[in-house]
């Protein structure tokens, strides 16, 4: 019998994030500028350049997070 596949983990981009959020979208850009050193807001991903998305798992973690603290 086959092995069923999950389906792959979807990568939000930085609108999508930052309307889960309830954040700027620039405050993303500035998290993502400085999250080597901050750890501040969700991982993100580099695609190509200028592309930026994020992973679900870690989009979900800040809205909770952000749910306790406010």
């Amino acid at each position: 019998m086959p092995r069923r596949l999950s389906r792959p983990e979807r990568w939000p981009t930085a609108q999508e994030a930052a309307d889960r959020l309830r954040a700027a979208r620039q405050t993303l850009y500035d998290w993502a500028a400085t999250w080597e050193v901050q750890r501040r807001g969700p991982e993100p991903l580099r695609i190509g350049t200028r592309a930026l998305r994020y992973r679900e798992s870690d989009v979900d973690r800040c809205v909770k997070s952000r749910r306790r603290e406010g």
